[in-house]
């Protein structure tokens, strides 16, 4: 009698539901798996007769949907030699198998970006589409080899309750289980050990994607993290007396949110800042959409197609044919745009890499970007840079520098302490969180600081608008894409 195997049907079939496990033939088992429908590991159990540890399946999960052979991860002290042939053969014959023609289409629709960012989260996230867009482009930059290594680092920012953690977990889970890491917590010095390599040879945090929500100021701040965030982690430390080196391979798109924490001016060069809709008419229409679903007695899903679909991307590199017409929209008066010129490129990148069923690849290899992808990044950047200083600011700073620019127009002169601003603005944050905002806006020369003696000997910093900004600051204007290369 034919044995049987346990199977978990990914889809709807006939009268089995979504994640109904089955028991079918293994010929018809592997049939299944090379359709997408089913899991490869519960097959593979079955096939070789072995049950695979946790650390086993862990090292297939990790590597389940690359280009690499799956079996190469696994050494003969986890399977025989008669297992890892057959594992070989038939991993390799499902990675190689043509893509099911329902995800195809899927991949293959130019409105693919918009489906997902627009119709698709709008079941779970009311309105913030702008928001939307900037999470869910950033986390696709983890299909980008050849890009700064710090480009797509995110930091969504408001006030505690607004909703910024729901937005963003939602946002990301229409991403593949296996390229998702999510923390609600994590210590400063966490990427010197996690996953090393001494132990998880095989682990690479390249195309991964690493959410950890309200980010305390200790680990934001700290050398760790800032090291993580821009070029991976090395470290070498002291056991028993004994340096040893550690290292973690790769280095995921980051993406955390915070509402109090302060970025320091060194971290906003590696993070772009997106904050929330704060306004009435926002809440108004979050409590009606909650008040239809209650109605209904709705909960709704996301359609699994997507998230299956997404799975097939692969990490690849992508040429900019129209980067050069680029450099006329930064202004070059701006530092930041040393930072913000590569970065509007590596989010053009993240477009086509996103789309890469639909893009032509050149005889290197590389996929080319066309127009759509401009437009994209260009609608994503617009949200980024949503202030005329170029610079990623926190809600907070954004207010205190709308405070300044409105007293001017009617004082140019004003200048003023720490002290005298928290009073003036109603005292919305605590004195030291004051002082370090001022401090960091005049670092990012929004602001001139000057030292004043009063009449009792004490000296006082007091702050005012820098006439840089007075004048109007730097605007960046993106044009239409066919006036552009013209």
């Amino acid at each position: 009698m034919e044995k049987l195997v346990k199977v978990e049907y990914l889809i709807e079939r006939g009268n089995i539901k979504k994640g109904t496990i089955c028991n079918c033939p293994i010929k018809d088992a592997k049939f299944l798996v090379e359709l997408g429908h089913a899991k490869i590991l519960d097959v593979l159990e079955m096939e070789t007769n072995k049950t695979l540890t946790f650390e086993e399946r862990k090292i297939l999960e990790n590597n389940a949907g690359s280009n690499k052979k799956l079996i190469d991860t696994l050494n003969k002290e986890f399977l025989d030699e008669q297992d890892i042939n057959y594992c070989r053969t038939f991993l390799n014959k499902i990675n190689d198998a043509p893509i099911n023609s329902k995800y195809l289409k899927i991949l293959q629709d130019p409105k693919l970006f918009n489906n997902i960012t627009e119709i698709e989260l709008d079941k779970k996230i009311v309105k913030e589409i702008e928001t939307r867009k900037c999470i869910f482009l950033c986390s696709q930059g983890r299909l980008v080899e050849n890009c700064q290594i710090a480009s797509y680092n995110l930091l969504v920012n408001d006030e505690a309750g607004a909703g910024k953690d729901y937005i963003t977990s939602k946002t990301l889970e229409m991403n593949p289980e296996e390229n998702y890491i999510k923390k609600t917590r994590i210590s400063p010095t966490v990427f010197t050990y996690w996953h090393n390599s001494q132990y998880e040879p095989e682990w690479s945090w390249d195309g991964k994607i690493f959410y950890t929500e309200d980010i305390s100021e200790n680990v934001l701040n700290s050398e760790v993290f800032k090291v993580m965030c821009s070029s991976g982690s090395q470290a070498t430390i002291v056991i028993r007396q004994r340096a040893i080196d550690i290292n973690i391979k790769g280095k995921p798109v980051i993406i955390t949110t915070t509402a109090n924490s302060i970025p320091n001016p060194e971290l906003t060069r590696r993070f772009e800042i997106v904050c929330l809709d704060e306004s009435i008419d926002q809440t108004k229409e979050i409590m009606k959409r909650h008040s239809e679903y209650a109605v209904k007695g709705i909960s709704p899903e996301y359609n699994q197609d997507y998230i299956e679909a997404l799975g097939f991307l692969k990490r690849v590199k992508v040429k900019i044919p129209y980067a050069e017409s680029l450099t006329k929209i930064f202004p070059a008066t701006s530092i930041m745009m040393r930072t913000k010129f590569p970065r509007f490129l590596d989010l053009i990148r993240a477009s086509t890499a996103f789309h890469q069923y639909q893009r032509v690849k050149d005889e290197e290899g590389f996929l080319l970007a066309t127009k759509q992808d401009y437009e994209i990044a260009s609608e994503v950047m617009k949200k980024l840079i949503s202030n005329k200083y170029l610079i990623s600011l926190t809600k907070k700073q954004k207010k205190i520098i709308d405070f300044f620019e409105s007293i001017s127009q009617v004082n140019p002169n004003f200048n003023e302490s720490s002290t005298r601003i928290r009073e003036q603005m109603c005292n919305f944050i605590s004195l030291p969180a004051m002082i370090t905002n001022l401090s960091i806006l005049s670092g990012y020369g929004l602001l001139n600081v000057h030292i004043e003696e009063q009449s009792n000997g004490k000296e006082v910093e007091k702050y005012e608008l820098s006439e840089h900004i007075k004048k109007g600051g730097d605007f960046v204007i993106f044009p239409d894409f066919d006036y552009l290369i013209s």
